[in-house]
């Protein structure tokens, strides 16, 4: 037991890895053709598919779990702290631009390090992160903390945070890279699936605590409603660290895959282990060059999202007047939520599979990426607050329909640039030994329209105001 448990915790080894040696190579021929058509289904399994599509779901679990943390974050301000207006700008901006930061200098080593061990220790830092988290910071430290000392603690956090999630895209984007266009598409549905089921924990969230505040006597309701958030804010990293956990197994799963050994002897680019760091600058450029719309298309995606959602679509509300209990405010913006991220799964997971909604061309793929640039005009068209004319959408139902398409276009559009981007067999410029490259400098280059998108997000709010 204690040598499973210092396996699972030390990494990636030669011990865990099949040996090449024991697989026995069959004649040409017919018996030759039959084994290499086993061994394609065997890499492409459920089993393999769903082990990418946890991983995937881990590498957005802290992102989703610190943005459901932040009204409980804000809270632990006093009222009249100047942070309280703009801490979620803050904590989502150091994020974003960490992940960028620590996504480039994980780029310079792609090609050279195993993705496994990059994978492996990031998932610890983030497990021992969940864990301190969910207890003791949210219930007793952060709570009795100055404010001049608790933003500080925070930004570190979310620095920490943004470490870790930066390693961890990088590793599993170059290893489901290696492994298949098939497992570049798993790691992105479980980036959606996981957004959808935290924005499904808030809006129950949201509906409890509506409930439970006309039912609270005057005197009592903010102490206790504070005291509920702090047990959903722990609740939800416990449930982060679960997620590590499984993250950890998922990859292990992975380790011990007879394929394996085949795959990870690609992560050396061109088998050269003397392969120096201006040969790898110069083909990382080479592989930007050629990809250069693709990582364009990718990019403007989430610009165009991180700009629009969640700050334009957070001021958005309800039509109808009176406004019922369940499209007010505390509902209704947590709805719009659930909605942009079941769309966003439903275009990650399911879109790209249909024949003929999947295409290879960069310029098509860029030109349907530079189309959702007109999500912004839609959106200033709905109940925007505050303004002084009626909306040109006066309909719940054409925003939240609005919303639905803006999901599926980001989801749906960014696994085509993910999967082409890194696939020589859909795009041809790239080569097999390319592939890790291209797998993380496409994730670097979506990070880095996110961190674009979340800074024209606060000249997008002035401009609201």
């Amino acid at each position: 037991m204690f040598r499973s448990l210092r396996l699972f915790l030390t990494g990636p080894s030669d011990e865990t890895r099949p040996n090449a040696g024991e697989y026995e190579p069959l004649s040409v021929g017919d018996d030759a053709s039959s084994h290499r058509d086993s061994m394609k289904d065997l890499r492409h399994e459920p089993k393999v598919y769903f082990a990418f599509w946890v991983l995937g779901a881990g590498v957005l679990l802290s992102w989703n779990a610190l943005l459901c943390t932040i009204p409980l974050l804000i809270s632990f301000f006093p009222p009249d702290s100047t942070v309280r207006s703009s801490l979620a700008s803050y904590i989502s901006s150091s994020y974003c631009f960490g992940n960028l930061f620590f996504l480039g200098l994980a780029q310079r080593n792609v090609g050279k390090s195993s993705p496994s061990k990059r994978i492996h220790w990031s998932l610890i830092l983030l497990l021992i992160t969940s864990l301190i988290l969910s207890f003791p910071l949210l219930p007793m430290v952060l709570p009795n903390l100055s404010p001049s000392t608790l933003f500080p603690v925070l930004m570190g956090t979310t620095t920490i945070l943004s470490i870790s999630t930066a390693y961890l895209q990088s590793g599993v984007f170059a290893l489901a890279s290696l492994w298949g266009s098939k497992e570049i598409l798993g790691v992105m549905s479980g980036q959606g699936g996981i957004a959808v089921l935290v924005s499904l924990v808030q809006l129950v969230l949201a509906m409890i605590s509506s409930s439970h505040q006309q039912t609270t006597l005057p005197g009592d309701g903010d102490e206790q409603v504070t005291k509920a958030s702090t047990l959903a804010g722990v609740g939800l990293w416990a449930l982060g660290s679960i997620g590590s956990l499984a993250c950890l197994v998922a990859h292990r799963y992975l380790l011990s895959h007879s394929e394996y050994t085949s795959i990870s002897t690609s992560t050396n680019t061109n088998g050269n282990a003397d392969y120096d760091g201006e040969e790898k600058k110069g083909l990382t450029y080479k592989v930007f060059k050629k990809n250069m719309l693709l990582m364009i298309a990718v990019a403007w995606v989430f610009i165009v999202t991180l700009s629009i959602f969640p700050p334009v679509t957070t001021t958005i509300l309800s039509t109808h007047q009176p406004t019922p209990r369940l499209l007010q405010p505390d509902i209704f913006i947590p709805l719009h939520f659930l909605i942009f991220n079941v769309g966003d799964y439903i275009g990650r997971t399911y879109l790209p599979s249909i024949h003929f909604m999947f295409t290879t061309s960069p310029p098509r793929i860029l030109l349907l990426s530079l189309s959702r640039t007109l999500f912004i005009p839609l959106l200033f068209l709905c109940n925007t607050t505050p303004r002084s004319s009626p909306p040109i959408f006066n309909s719940d139902l054409i925003y939240l329909l609005v919303i639905l398409t803006l999901g599926m276009s980001n989801g749906y559009i960014g696994s085509l640039c993910m999967i082409v981007a890194s696939s020589p067999e859909f795009n041809k410029r790239i080569e097999e030994d390319e592939r890790d490259v291209a797998g993380t400098l496409a994730s670097f280059c979506l990070v880095a329209g996110l961190a674009i998108g979340s800074a024209a997000s606060f000249g997008v709010s002035a401009w609201i105001e």
